[in-house]
């Protein structure tokens, strides 16, 4: 594991993440490191979307797929 320090946190910010994480029941120091690990995950997506070949003779394109995926996004 390594170790991370963060600087230049607006007030605000560091403000929202304490209270989130004091709702959760959890350190401010756990909290962050499970959203950065979100994060770290979902920055792999764009290689794999770049990748992905949709199934052949579905008539499903990789447009339709991503209007699908954000359609669900704004509707939660």
């Amino acid at each position: 594991m390594k170790r991370m320090n963060l600087r230049d946190v607006p007030d605000d910010v560091y403000a929202a993440l304490a209270r989130a994480a004091a709702s959760h029941r959890q350190s401010l120091s756990s909290f962050v490191v499970e959203r950065l690990t979100e994060v770290a995950q979902v920055t792999g997506l764009d290689d794999y979307v770049a990748s992905y070949q949709p199934p052949v003779r579905t008539g499903v394109s990789l447009e339709d797929t991503s209007a699908a995926v954000r359609e669900i996004r704004e509707a939660s």
